[in-house]
């Protein structure tokens, strides 16, 4: 499966996410966005998609 790179900001360090496990959002003006938890800390992690990104959710 894909993974998406998200950085944590509790563990200052990136972190590679399964797609199946990410959220994908959209916002008020139209924008994607993803959205999951780390499996380490369990903390959620957001991040503004690209459309290199938004390719991987199709």
């Amino acid at each position: 499966m894909a993974e998406i790179k998200f950085f944590s900001l509790k563990s200052k360090k990136s972190v590679f996410v399964d797609i199946s496990k990410c959220t994908l959002k959209t916002l008020k003006n139209g924008r994607k966005a993803a959205e999951a938890v780390e499996p380490e800390t369990g903390v959620k992690l957001y991040k503004f998609l690209s459309k290199e990104d938004l390719k991987l959710f199709e």
